[in-house]
């Protein structure tokens, strides 16, 4: 997930997008099939992998760091509440 950090979720999901276009459009202009193909499956990966990231993985991870949060609130409650009673 940390692989790239220097650009965002967003901006790789782009970048990655347009690279396997490029890579499609360079597959019907030239010959060189097999560089090409490589290259197409190599990005298709990259940006099914950004759209995941995307689109699922970031807002879960958002979804349990409130979750997180949530839980260590109500155990500050509870300990505070047990205290209260001694």
């Amino acid at each position: 997930m940390d692989r790239f950090l220097a650009i965002s979720p967003q901006s790789q999901f782009w970048l990655f997008n347009t690279a396997l276009a490029l890579n499609i459009l360079g597959m019907v202009l030239t010959d060189m099939w097999l560089p090409m193909v490589v290259g197409a499956i190599v990005t298709t990966y990259l940006s099914v992998d950004a759209l995941v990231r995307l689109r699922y993985v970031l807002p879960m991870k958002k979804e349990i760091r409130e979750l997180r949060h949530e839980l260590d609130k109500a155990h500050r409650q509870l300990r505070d509440t047990y205290r209260d009673d001694d």
